[in-house]
Parts: structure tokens; sequence; C-alpha cells
């Protein structure tokens, strides 16, 4: 096992010290956390053991705003937070079912699966299966992908499964592998803690891809379509608490008619920073003598319509993540909580839920089966089902009777969906009797 430890020596770089001078803010945020050391000569060295002073070096190039947005930052935006509690919270809940096909074609339940208990209980010692369902939503929408190795019995080559370890994206590197008889991913996997690393066959890694999946790496969406948005919104979070820590005191000029030498400049402006800014400072009315003046130099948050941009900015992350503003609480827009916010939410689980599932679903069986005839399912049915009276409409409808035609559900059927004990005679189907017709609907013609 070849080993790899970065920290078992402190390792310092002056070219990477000048490569993040060149980067705007790098050497600053780098300096704040250790990651920039002087020598006695005056010579500037990067510490290229620290992990987090790397990051920082090698993160993406700031927004036009002149805040980095990364993974880390951009769960500091309300509405980023918001999305992904909503788009997590969304595929949580969901059970996955493991079904096999007879020889009629017909799909069964496997009810001893084995996956079943990884699927939806508890993945890893360390995780559970709730906890795993985030974190891929997490990674994916920041990150692009999301890595679980699949572990398996024996010498992990073809075993039988035994768990499913989620891995974080900075532990894991994807590469081409090409020789005579394949052209398949592996991954280099790193572990933090030994320092050791190991190359997994795609086989044994489950690769959960998001939008504009190249063959090896997926886009980020907050990189490429809210990267400005997010951005914009740290910068007017930082705006905004500043002002309001500054007492909302806006950036002022003092002039005075005569010449003030620089010993009075720097006690004029500090007993003014002393009296009047700060929260509850203003206690005191300004009194300028010398004929003094004040000039407002700063734009007001009114004039900035700070308000108005941050609620444009929301809408754009929320665009981005695929969820509907009305979900994260943003209603401005909204009159009705009855069958719009129904409409508006079976949107959401068809245009964005149902397709990152159907990803999902893919890679969990390609890998998991590796051949046609078992597959899982995310059970869908908990975020399609309406009110109480909506829910008891369709039922009526499934089982069949005078009026509705044929069943297609059986009781048995519904009462499992309900979590409820089945009931003896409960399996057989409805169908109308020989001879017997549906009324016509309403209002239909003769």
């Amino acid at each position: 096992m070849n080993l790899f430890n970065l920290e078992a020596k402190r390792h310092t770089s002056r070219v990477l010290a000048e490569y993040a001078q060149s980067r705007p803010g790098s050497a600053q945020r780098m300096g704040n956390m250790g990651g920039i050391q002087n020598s006695g000569n005056g010579v500037k060295y990067a510490v290229s053991s620290d992990i987090d002073a790397m990051k920082e070096l090698f993160a993406p190039i700031s927004a036009a705003s002149g805040f980095t947005v990364t993974d880390r930052t951009a769960m500091a935006v309300s509405a980023v937070y918001a999305c992904l509690t909503k788009l997590a919270g969304a595929v949580l809940q969901l059970p996955v079912n493991h079904y096999r096909y007879d020889k009629a074609g017909d799909r069964k339940p496997v009810l001893d699966s084995s996956l079943w208990w990884a699927l939806n209980e508890q993945p890893h010692p360390r995780w559970t299966s709730a906890s795993w369902k985030e974190w891929i939503v997490r990674c994916v929408a920041l990150r692009g992908d999301q890595f679980t190795r699949i572990l398996r019995g024996g010498n992990n080559q073809g075993g039988p499964i035994t768990g499913l370890q989620p891995l974080h994206p900075d532990a894991v590197v994807v590469r081409r592998y090409i020789d005579a008889t394949q052209d398949v991913l592996v991954y280099d996997v790193m572990d933090f803690m030994s320092g050791e690393y190991l190359t997994v066959h795609q086989d044994d890694m489950l690769h959960f891809a998001g939008f504009g999946f190249d063959g090896i790496r997926s886009l980020s969406a907050i990189q490429y379509a809210a990267k400005q948005a997010i951005g914009n919104s740290l910068a007017a979070a930082e705006f905004t608490g500043r002002t309001i820590g500054e007492g909302a005191m806006p950036q002022i000029a003092l002039e005075f008619a005569n010449k003030m030498n620089p010993e009075q400049i720097k006690q004029l402006r500090n007993s003014f920073v002393a009296t009047y800014t700060g929260v509850g400072s203003r206690k005191l009315p300004l009194v300028l003598t010398e004929g003094g003046k004040v000039s407002q130099l700063s734009i007001s948050p009114v004039d900035l319509q700070l308000i108005e941009l941050r609620g444009f900015e929301k809408k754009d992350i929320c665009q981005a993540l695929g969820v509907p503003p009305v979900l994260i609480g943003d209603n401005d827009k909204t009159s009705s909580w009855g069958t719009g916010i129904e409409q508006i939410t079976l949107g959401f689980v068809k245009f964005t839920i149902k397709p990152m599932l159907c990803r999902w679903e893919e890679e969990l069986n390609r890998k998991l089966f590796r051949n046609a005839g078992q597959f899982v399912e995310f059970d869908l049915d908990g975020l399609l089902a309406g009110d109480s009276a909506a829910q008891s409409e369709v039922f009526k409808g499934a089982l069949g009777g005078p009026g509705a035609g044929n069943g297609y559900m059986t009781v048995n059927e519904i009462r499992r969906i309900k979590n409820l004990p089945r009931v003896d005679g409960g399996d057989e189907l409805f169908k109308a009797q020989s001879g017997t017709t549906t009324p016509p609907p309403a209002g239909a013609p003769a």
C-alpha cells in the first residue's frame, strides 16, 4: 500500500506564495488562516502541507462581487441552504424498493433483500440512509458529483455487497483508464485520517452525477448557473451587516475651510469615530464649528435597491437549483395555498426530483446488479399524494365499482400503501359483471 502523508512534515513553497499573490484576495485569506509565512529575509512562503490553505489557494476565482463562491461559502446564503434542505427533504423520505422480474415479465418485490437495509436504514456504520441521501444532494448540487464506494465481502472484487461508504468529493480523483479490453473510469481515493490511498474500479463505486456529465465529471450548479447570484448575495449580506454594525452611518467627508495639520485631522477623525459609529452610538448631535460641512460619499441601501436585489438573487438561485421560490418561503407573488401550491409541488416532483432520481436509479441498478432482471426504484407515492379527500377519490377509482368500472388495485394493495394490515379476501380485483355498463359522465351526450 502506498502512503502519502503531507502532514507528516511541514512543507513550504515560495513559488506557491508568489502564485497566491497573483490571485485577488488569496494571499490575504491564506495569511489569516496561517497558510502564508514570512522568513527572516522578508521572503514569503506558502505552507503547502496545510490542506485548508491549499484549498483556498486553488479555489475558484471570485465572482464579480469579489467574493469566492465555494460549497462552503454558498451554504452561508440562506436561499442555497433552504433549496438544498427542500431537495434533500423530498428525497430522504422516499423508500427505495427492490424488485425482480418473474418469468411472466411481472415485477415482484424482493422481500428478503439484503440491500434494503443499506438503502433505507444504514448504508455504513457512521451513516444513516437519510443522511447519506442528504449528502448526495448536497455534493451533486454544490460540487457536481458524489461518490459512494461499494463495500464487498471477500476480496472486494465481485463479492457480496456488505455496505456503502459515502466519500467526500475532495477525497476522490476520477480518471479514465483504457487498455486493450476496457475503457472505464477508476477512482483514486484518499483516506484523510491515515494518508493512505487506493484505486477503485468503477464497478465498485457509485458515481452519482449531476447535469452535464461529460464522461468524467458533472457541472456544479453554484459554479455555472448561480455563481454571480451567490456572490452578490454574500456581498449584500456583508454590506448590510457592516452597515448595521456601524450604526447605519454612511461614509461621509468632513469639510473645513481652514487648513488643518495631520495631527488635528487624526484627532478629529478618531473623536468622530468613537462618538458616532457603532450600534447605539447616536446619542449626541453632531456639532461642527469653523464652517465645517458634512458630505455623504456612499450610496444608501435604499438607493442601491438592496432589498429588491436580494429578492432577485433568491429567485435566481432557486431557478438554478430547480426549486420553486414558494417552497422556501418566497410567497410575495403567491395568492393561493390550495390548488396552486399543489400544482407547484407536482411540477417540482416532475421536473426536478424525478430526473434526479432517474440518474440515481440507473447508477444503482448498473452497479449493484450489473445485469437485467433486478432493479431498485424510489417510491414517489408519498410526494404525489394529495390531501385526504383527493387521495380517497383516487383509491375509489383504483378499487373500481359501480360507475367506476374495473379496478386496477386490490384492497390489500391500498392497505399496504396506508401501512395497514392485510385482510382476508382483499387480494381480488373488482371486475364489472358481464352485460353491465358504466354510466356515462354527467353532461356527456346520450
